[in-house]
């Protein structure tokens, strides 16, 4: 399609202010100089999309509305801020003082970020003739920017985790434990505690949520019961994790102590509804054919779902523990008073392979949320940074072991 040259130049600056004014959102530079330039490009977008309508092909008036709109949308930032309306001490404040306040460094990238997004429409719109092409042409733009954004919001975290954490790495931070209340030394009790609560809570959740995804699906015949209990482990997924926290505190403590056997069993209740839910879709997904043919050929219905259901299913079901070590592995709430210490206490070990269930471990969750704690009083931030890094790089490392493991099993499936 040919665009003509005064849409093609208002697409080059409706990018140039959608693109300024989100990296002023997030940045908060000084906008003396440009705010000029935004001003002046806003103008210049007035001028070409109204020259562009009034040479099209085709003029309705419904268009020429919304049109007129945008256009006076525009005109209006420009003149609140030419006016002084819109200035360097500008602020909105929340009634009595409550919320948040915002100022100018906001408040103008936000409005020239809308304007931008209204150009981008109506320069679609001419340029489609103002046919339903030209909104599934919008459409298509917006999902294309949201996945966009998304991936830099993403890796923007990332890379200023990695930046701010990559200088206090070492091998004695990563194989000493932590002094003077986390100003010294490393983490290496919290790294061990962490891995042997994760490990417990998927050997405490894994065999429940597969084996009642199994009774569920595969075993159990009525179908109003199976509803209700599928509901009701859906609402339990949604159940914040301090609640179960308290539960854990309230009966598990009483119990067991402190210690990483609560922590393993609180975290592993948190995962079942999670690794039920996938399980269920990965059975789901299992073609009725391949059990039919087993029992023909006179297999027992244990035999069907061992040797050909679970197989076909596992790449599902992997999925779902997957995403119970990411759970697990980001969980605080639940374990503050249920498992974990900021002492630095090794992780003590039987026969130098089982680990002492009935202690409580440290934790890399509660050992960053206490260095938080921490800012402003003494000199951790750099250790901070530092072991958030280390968690992410763990949380991934063992995401991609079981991806692996999951794909193992997704190309042994033949049908």
């Amino acid at each position: 399609m040919r665009i003509k040259p005064a849409l093609a130049a208002s697409f080059v600056l409706s990018a140039f202010l959608f693109v300024s004014s989100v990296a002023c959102l997030i940045l908060q530079p000084d906008l003396s100089r440009l705010a000029p330039i935004w001003n002046a490009c806003l103008l210049a977008e007035v001028l070409l999309l109204l020259g562009s309508y009034l040479t099209a092909k085709t003029k309705p008036q419904k268009a020429a509305l919304i049109l007129a709109l945008d256009i006076l949308f525009c005109l209006a930032i420009v003149s609140i801020t030419f006016t002084g309306g819109l200035h360097p001490g500008f602020a909105f404040k929340r009634p009595l003082g409550v919320g948040a306040t915002f100022g100018y460094p906001f408040v103008l990238p936000l409005l020239v970020l809308f304007a931008s997004l209204l150009n981008i429409k109506d320069a679609l719109n001419i340029v489609h003739d103002f046919s339903p092409k030209g909104r599934e042409a919008l459409v298509f733009l917006a999902i294309r920017l949201s996945a966009i954004l998304s991936i830099m919001l993403l890796g923007g975290i990332l890379l200023i985790i990695i930046y701010k954490g990559i200088w206090v790495i070492n091998w004695e931070f990563l194989t000493t434990p932590h002094r003077r209340l986390g100003q010294a030394g490393g983490i290496s009790t919290a790294i061990m505690g962490s891995l042997w609560m994760v490990l417990g809570a998927m050997i405490v959740s894994s065999p429940l949520g597969i084996g009642a995804a199994i009774y569920l699906h595969e075993y159990s015949k009525n179908q109003k019961l199976n509803r209700l209990i599928t509901i009701a482990v859906s609402c339990l997924n949604g159940v914040p994790s301090v609640v179960f926290g308290l539960f854990a505190l309230a009966f598990l403590v009483t119990i067991f102590g402190v210690s990483l056997l609560t922590g393993s069993i609180i975290l592993g209740l948190i995962n079942i509804p999670t690794i039920i839910l996938t399980s269920q879709e990965a059975l789901k997904s299992v073609p009725n054919s391949l059990r039919e043919g087993s029992m023909a050929l006179g297999a027992t219905k244990w035999q069907t779902i061992k040797k050909v259901v679970l197989p076909s299913a596992m790449p599902g079901i992997l999925t779902g523990v997957i995403m119970g070590v990411a759970k697990a592995s980001g969980e605080t709430a639940p374990i503050m008073w249920t498992a974990v210490t900021f002492t630095a206490t090794p992780v003590q070990m039987i026969y130098g392979v089982i680990p002492n269930v009935f202690q409580p471990v440290n934790n890399l969750d509660y050992h960053l949320l206490n260095l938080i704690y921490f800012l402003g009083a003494w000199d951790v931030e750099a250790r901070a940074w530092g072991t958030a890094l280390v968690l992410i790089a763990l949380v991934l490392g063992t995401n991609m072991l079981a991806i692996l493991v999951r794909n193992y099993y997704r190309k042994k499936i033949s049908w």
